[in-house]
């Protein structure tokens, strides 16, 4: 999508302590089968694609983000909505930044990421503006101060679709709720992929209580 720039061409491929980003070249039939998410189909064009990966501390590596089609897909609606003041959880590549902070009617941003590695190895590739602020900590424990209002928020911390994440977006949602904006109308607080994770717990429990109920079982 074009509103995203292509991440490859601004982030070089590289390593800082637990974070590196690595390119990834698709080729047709490489492209169409990363384009299935969770059952849906999500083109990817061919091309050179960028990933974030991020080791723990017992080290395993994580794909904690990247830019094909999927990812463009499900970020392209904070950009549309961001305007004013913008709160967002999770750096990643940095990816949804760049439009975001391209919009005149956005005033600030406030990015919270949990890894200084990931601050270290992404932000030189960001627009320098002073509308951005990056705190290094972890969204379940950062406090905004008490008299700041976002317009905007927007968690997006998760490496997957997975209904078992419904709890800590929960969690948020209930933690940031206060902090939202609510006299604009135009007000906004999302996580990545939680209305896709209801649908499959939806599913799962149907499929659960399917079984339960056949004859015989």
């Amino acid at each position: 999508m074009a509103v995203f720039p292509r991440m490859a061409a601004i982030l070089p491929e590289g390593e800082l302590g637990a974070a590196s980003v690595r390119h990834r070249a698709l080729e047709n039939q490489a492209a169409r089968e990363a384009s299935y998410v969770a059952g849906q189909y999500i083109p990817t064009a061919p091309g050179i694609y960028a990933l974030l990966f991020v080791t723990n501390e017992l080290g395993s590596s994580t794909c904690m983000m990247s830019d094909l089609g999927y990812e463009r897909s499900t970020c392209l609606e904070v950009v549309k909505r961001a305007h004013g003041h913008v709160l967002t959880a999770g750096l990643g590549l940095g990816m949804i930044l760049h439009p975001i902070l391209k919009n005149p009617s956005v005033a600030s941003v406030t990015v919270v990421e949990k890894c200084q590695d990931v601050i270290g190895l992404i932000s030189p590739s960001l627009p320098s503006t002073p509308k951005l602020a990056i705190h290094a900590g972890d969204i379940f424990m950062w406090t905004p101060p008490p008299d700041v209002r976002y317009d905007v928020i927007w968690f997006d911390i998760w490496p997957d679709i997975d209904a078992t994440r419904l709890p800590e977006m929960a969690e948020l949602h209930g933690r940031f709720a206060r902090y939202l904006n609510h006299n604009n109308s135009g007000c906004w607080m999302e996580s990545w992929h939680r209305q896709e994770s209801e649908s499959i717990r939806a599913r799962t429990a149907t499929r659960s209580q399917a079984i339960v109920s056949k004859p015989g079982s």
